[in-house]
């Protein structure tokens, strides 16, 4: 019982004293919250702010300093794409037997697809069937999804990437 006492007479003064801190803080004048602009710079008089110049001595105009120049880009290559024989490939699927089409997987039909492609600036690949057999498998499109996700090294010319065309041979056999 003397706890249960002790506690309320400890808990009325913790109380009381919280409250008489707020009534000594809402006595006080409170001070309006200042501006940004009035933080950022003192306010100043319009004489203050134009510098003085004498009618008599010369503009001190500072030119602005030209920008280097920098060398012209190299014109686009415009000729006919070179052909890519020895890829240098980024990326490639960990993992091709999974292009192969369930259908013909599950008959255990094996084929062959010719793609050509182009090798974009980027490396990726955008490619179109040349040839398929058997045709009606599904190797083709299984094949277009398989050179999507190649990357290769683009060809150079003169240090600078471009275009270039590569002939992609897709078996898909069981083994």
């Amino acid at each position: 019982m003397a706890l249960a006492i002790a506690t309320l007479i400890v808990g009325g003064l913790v109380w009381a004293a919280f409250n008489a801190r707020f009534a000594l803080i809402l006595d006080e004048p409170v001070a309006p919250p200042a501006v940004l602009s009035e933080i950022a710079s003192p306010p100043q008089r319009e004489e203050q702010a134009r510098p003085e110049v004498s009618p008599l001595e010369p503009s001190r105009e500072v030119q602005p300093t030209p920008a280097p120049e920098t060398p012209p880009a190299p014109a686009p290559y415009t000729g006919e794409p070179p052909e890519i024989t020895n890829p240098i490939w980024l990326s490639r699927p960990a993992s091709a037997e999974r292009f192969y089409p369930r259908a013909a997987f599950m008959r255990g039909v094996e084929g062959q697809v010719t793609l050509a492609c182009f090798v974009e600036l980027d490396g990726r690949l955008t490619c179109a069937i040349e040839d398929e057999a058997p045709t009606g498998q599904g190797f083709g499109d299984a094949a277009l999804a398989l050179a999507r996700a190649h990357v290769m090294q683009p060809a150079l010319l003169n240090g600078v990437p471009v275009r270039a065309r590569y002939r992609m041979v897709v078996p898909f056999a069981l083994d």
